[in-house]
Formats: C-alpha cells, sequence, structure tokens
C-alpha cells in the first residue's frame, strides 16, 4: 500500500515536471485585507507564526534533536526555552505540510553551512529565530484554495480571507505553491501560478503597444508623448523618529550601564514606531507603483522599456530614487498579464537620433537632443523612449520566430494539425497602436503632463 502510494506521487511530480517546460511562471504578490478579519483570525494568524518560531528553534535545538534529518513532520509538541526553563507547547495550527516545509528550511540552512565549510569558510552554528515571518503554503488546494477570486482559504483557519489582486489570476494561470507572510502585522500571500507558454490571447498586430523611459527628472516618459511624475518623500514624523532613535543609539553606547548593550526600552518603543511609519511610506510608494502598472497593463498589451541599472544609480542619486522607486516598476511589470519585452541596458537609445538613426554622445544636463546629421530636435527622454520601440519590436520579432518554432513542434508532438495564423507570426512598425492617457487620474501623487506641455520642444526656439 505504501509502495503504490510513493509510485502515485512519483508519476504525479513526473507528470508535473514535464508540464512545467512548457509554462511560464509569474509569482502574483497579494495582500489580506485585515480590515475583513475577525478577531479570532487574527489571533490564529499571529499564533501561526509563533508556532512557525517555536518548530524552527527546537528543530535547530541540539539539546532535542541529535538527528535533524529524522524529525517526524507529524509533531504535535515542542519544548520552547522560557527565561531559565523549557516549557511544553502545542502546535495547534501549523498543519503537517507547514511543519515539514519549516523542519525542511532547517535542514537547507544546515547543508548550506556544511558547503561553506567544505569550501574552507570560517562559520558558526544556526542561530535561534527571535520571529518567523513567512510561512511555506506548498500545496494548492490542501494548504490554500482560491474561491471565487476573491477569498483565499488556509488550512486549519476557518474564515476565508478577503485577498486584493486575485484578478490578476488569469482563467488560463495554473496555481501552484505559496508563501504566508508577516510584515509589521499586514499580511500578505505570494502565490506562484504557471501558464502555457504557447497560448496566443490576441493577433500580435492588433495589440496596443507603448514604451516608457526610466529617468531621475521624469519618472517616466512614455512613447505617446506623456510624462509622469511622482515623488513620495519620508514624512516629516519618520525624520523626527529617525533622529530620535539615532540619539537613543548613541546615549546607549557612551553609557556605563551595562543593560545598554541591549539598548533601553524606549529604544525599542521607537524603533516600532519608526517602522510603522517607514512601512506607511513604503505602502504608499507601491501602491503607486502598483496603479502606474496597473494602468499600463489594462490599457497596453505589450510594453517596453529598458533593463536600466537602477542599483547604480542610486550611488548618484541616493534620495531621488529613493523617494520614487521606480525601480519597483519593471519588477511589478514581470507579474502583471501584459508582455513585458526588456531591452538592453547597453543599446544606447539616448544617443541615437529616433528618426535618422545617426548617434552622437549627449551630456546628462542637455534635456534637448539635437541631431547633427538630420537637423531632427526633440525632447530627450521622449527620443530614448521612441528607440525603445524600435528596438523592441526587433527583440519581439525574434522572440515570436523562436516561439512559433516551439508552438509548431509543440503541436506535432501531440498530432495536433494546426498552423499559426499569418497574422501571429510577425509585428510591423506601422501597427502600432499608440494613444495620450486621456483623462488619466492614476493617484493624486501622479502629475501627468505632456512633452509639448513640458516645453522641451520649444527650448531652443
Amino acid at each position: 500500500m505504501i509502495e503504490a502510494k510513493r509510485n502515485k506521487i512519483k508519476n504525479s511530480l513526473r507528470i508535473t515536471k514535464e508540464r512545467r517546460k512548457t509554462q511560464d511562471v509569474i509569482i502574483l504578490k497579494l495582500k489580506i485585507d485585515n480590515d475583513k478579519l475577525n478577531n479570532n483570525t487574527i489571533k490564529a494568524l499571529n499564533t501561526i507564526f509563533l508556532e512557525a518560531k517555536w518548530l524552527y528553534n527546537y528543530v535547530i535545538n541540539k539539546e532535542f534533536n541529535n538527528d535533524i534529518f529524522n524529525i517526524d513532520s507529524k509533531i504535535k509538541n515542542v519544548n520552547v526555552y522560557v527565561k531559565d526553563h523549557y516549557e511544553t507547547r502545542e502546535l495547534k495550527y501549523l498543519s503537517s505540510q507547514m511543519k515539514e516545509e519549516i523542519i525542511n528550511r532547517g535542514i537547507d540552512n544546515i547543508r548550506g553551512l556544511h558547503k561553506l565549510k567544505e569550501k574552507g569558510f570560517k562559520i558558526g552554528k544556526l542561530k535561534f529565530k527571535s520571529f518567523i515571518t513567512s510561512i511555506p503554503l506548498n500545496q494548492y488546494t490542501i494548504t490554500y484554495k482560491i474561491i471565487n477570486n476573491n477569498y483565499i482559504k488556509i488550512q486549519n483557519i476557518k474564515q476565508l480571507l478577503k485577498v486584493n489582486g486575485l484578478d490578476n489570476l488569469e482563467c488560463y494561470y495554473e496555481p501552484a505553491n505559496a508563501l504566508l507572510i508577516n510584515n509589521n502585522n499586514n499580511y500578505y500571500i505570494n502565490i506562484t501560478a504557471y501558464k502555457n507558454k504557447y497560448i496566443l490571447e490576441k493577433p500580435v498586430n492588433n495589440q496596443k503597444i507603448i514604451s516608457f523611459d526610466l529617468g531621475i527628472k521624469n519618472q517616466l516618459t512614455c512613447s505617446n508623448g506623456s510624462i509622469l511624475n511622482y515623488n513620495i518623500p519620508k514624512s516629516k514624523k519618520e525624520i523626527r523618529l529617525q533622529r530620535s532613535l539615532s540619539r537613543k543609539a548613541k546615549y546607549a553606547e557612551g553609557s556605563k550601564n551595562k543593560l545598554s548593550k541591549k539598548q533601553s526600552r524606549n529604544y525599542y518603543k521607537t524603533k516600532n514606531r519608526l517602522n510603522r511609519e517607514q512601512a506607511k511610506t513604503t505602502d504608499k510608494r507601491k501602491d503607486t507603483i502598483n496603479k502606474i502598472v496597473h494602468y499600463l497593463t489594462s490599457n497596453y498589451d505589450i510594453v517596453i522599456t529598458q533593463n536600466d541599472n537602477i542599483s547604480g544609480w542610486r550611488r548618484l542619486f541616493g534620495k531621488k530614487i529613493e523617494s520614487t522607486g521606480i525601480g519597483g516598476i519593471i519588477d511589478a511589470l514581470k507579474h502583471k498579464a501584459s508582455t513585458l519585452i526588456l531591452i538592453d541596458r547597453f543599446i544606447p537609445t539616448t544617443k541615437e537620433c529616433s528618426k535618422c538613426h545617426n548617434k552622437y554622445d549627449i551630456k546628462l544636463d542637455e534635456r534637448i537632443y539635437q541631431c547633427h546629421n538630420c537637423g531632427f530636435i526633440i525632447d530627450r527622454d521622449y527620443n530614448s523612449s521612441l528607440n525603445m520601440i524600435y528596438y523592441g519590436i526587433i527583440k519581439l520579432n525574434e522572440l515570436l520566430k523562436i516561439k512559433n518554432k516551439k508552438l509548431n513542434s509543440y503541436f506535432k508532438k501531440y498530432n495536433i494539425n494546426i498552423n499559426v495564423p499569418m497574422e501571429h507570426r510577425e509585428l510591423t512598425p506601422v501597427e502600432i497602436i499608440a494613444s495620450g492617457f486621456e483623462g488619466l487620474n492614476i493617484s493624486p501623487y501622479v502629475k501627468l503632463s505632456m512633452v509639448n506641455e513640458a516645453g522641451s520642444l520649444y527650448a531652443l526656439a
């Protein structure tokens, strides 16, 4: 009976592995609506993360586990260190699969240390966790389940959890494993989903395309002539708390009190208040980025941009990059339904004329591009976004050729007699549909203007 069950699992894994070869993966980052949670559910969610900490610390504690590789995943009680002694605690909310994943996390950490030791690195031992912020939900329909594209059911939690953003999970996506996350008592769930590589939702030449150039002065300059600016700096309260925390840290370092090594209670109170304030600012930036990305992906089928080195920009423009978080736009686009085409960062889109494709060096403070070859005058960032359309289409056509080859081999493998229609095969620049952001009201933090309104084309007049 046990052998038959093992063979069934092996066969299922083999079929899934074969299917994954024909699929693309996305990760949906979703927020659980705290306002809809009742007191029992909030208590259950807090307890589930607490139990995960107890179990992980029990697993790596050599006093109880000389052989970490043989711990039973159905364990119901663990020993927890309280002040100067151990107490036995019951694991009420963690399911067997959750326990197994947390045990595997400890085992993986030990194996990682072992590999570092083999390479000659100096290593210590695993440290006990003060808290755990993520719990794996490994199996869809058992550890968690999506209900009516609005709610999620998590094993051992009675209430259905209202989740924002499930409408991004299209009908042709196949949910897999997920991760339950606790961030400052705000709960999130990251769902890994798969989609067939060979689904062609729409003829390519009927798709709407837009490109945009990321920048410091203007955050997004789009190929339809629109400029999106937004800036969400630190709040006055956050700056005040940072200064207060800095003074408390300096006072503790200079104090002769033995307890100062662990910092005072006021230090940790201020730190928690600062964390909450920083989370609010971060949420505002993320919300603004998500609204911009949602507008782009809901109105355009193909989005093109350059894979810029945003981390390198931080060394030169630290605060400006931090207050906008523009690097998150590309990350957010990767998880949305629209096709994202990233062109190489070393393609000189700023130096090249979008009309005659002549190249010349342009300084960072020169906001107007004036071609020495054809005399074309255009806004620097707008010129760059038009070049991205040009190079994006070249890359898209290359990807379509590769996709069509795989599509034909896929049909051949399963004896499906379908010819790929001509409109799916190649994209031509003439077919691009681009329109402005008429009547756009994305977010109160976003300011919309047009290239002409910005005065850039009249600067040399």
